[in-house]
C-alpha cells in the first residue's frame, strides 16, 4: 500500500535519451537529482588531466569487465569519450551487456566546459570557472536559452523553465518593493523634517513677538 501511494504521488523520472545535450546533465547535477552515473571512457592519462566533476574512469578497453559487476543495470548512465565515435561505441557496449538507461553525452568534455560545467583534474584545477559559475540566475538563464522549443521538451525541462521564470519574477518584485519602501520612507522623512522646521519657526516667531498691554486699565 505504501509503495503504491508513493508511486501515485511522485511521478517516475522520464527515461533518458540515447543521446543527451550537456545542458540536460548540468541541470540534473545542479538540481541535485540522484541515481545516475557519469562514465569517462578515455584513457587514464586523459582522465587524470581533466574530467567532468564526479565522473568515473572506465577506459573503453576495460569498460564491460568493470561496469558489469559494479553498476546497477537499471541506473541512468551518461557516457563520454575522446570523440563522438568513442562515446557511441562505449554506449553501445553497455547496452549490449544489459544496461538499459545509457545516454551518449554529446560533445563530451569540450561541450561540458563550454557551458561552464564543473571539472577536476591536474590541468582543469588551473582553469578558471565559467562566467556563470557563481551566479544561479545566470546559470538558469543560460540553461533556459539552450532548451528545446515548446512542445519538444520533457516535463523536467518545463519545470526548470518555470522555476527560472518564478525566480526572476520574485527577484524583480522584491527589488520593486524595496525601491518603493525606500522612496516612501524618504518621503515621510522629508515631510517630518519640513513639519518640524515649520513648528520650530512658528515657536521662534511667537517668542520674539512683544505682548500687548491694555493702557486703559492702568490707574483705573
Amino acid at each position: 500500500m505504501v509503495n503504491n501511494l508513493v508511486g501515485g504521488i511522485i511521478p517516475p523520472e522520464p527515461p533518458i535519451e540515447p543521446q543527451s545535450d550537456v545542458h540536460v546533465l548540468k541541470s540534473r547535477l545542479e538540481w541535485g537529482e540522484p541515481a545516475f552515473t557519469i562514465l569517462d571512457v578515455r584513457d587514464r592519462n586523459a582522465f587524470n588531466e581533466g574530467h567532468i566533476m564526479g565522473s568515473m574512469p572506465m577506459p573503453i578497453n576495460e569498460l564491460v569487465e568493470r561496469a558489469v559487476p559494479s553498476l546497477d543495470k537499471s541506473r541512468d548512465i551518461y557516457v563520454y569519450g575522446a570523440n563522438e565515435e568513442e562515446s557511441a561505441q562505449a554506449a553501445q557496449q553497455l547496452r549490449s551487456n544489459g544496461f538499459v538507461h545509457v545516454s551518449q553525452l554529446k560533445g563530451g568534455l569540450a561541450a561540458w566546459k563550454a557551458i561552464g560545467g564543473q571539472t577536476e583534474g591536474i590541468v582543469e584545477s588551473k582553469t578558471p570557472p565559467g562566467a556563470d559559475e557563481y551566479n544561479v540566475v545566470d546559470r538558469l538563464k543560460a540553461h533556459q536559452e539552450h532548451q528545446p522549443k515548446e512542445g519538444t521538451g520533457t516535463s523536467a525541462t518545463e519545470a526548470i523553465k518555470k522555476g527560472a521564470s518564478n525566480l526572476k519574477e520574485g527577484i524583480q518584485e522584491g527589488a520593486s518593493n524595496l525601491k518603493e519602501g525606500i522612496q516612501e520612507g524618504a518621503s515621510n522623512l522629508k515631510e517630518g523634517i519640513q513639519e518640524g522646521a515649520s513648528n520650530l519657526k512658528e515657536g521662534v516667531n511667537e517668542s520674539q513677538t512683544p505682548r500687548n498691554t491694555d493702557d486703559s486699565n492702568i490707574g483705573s
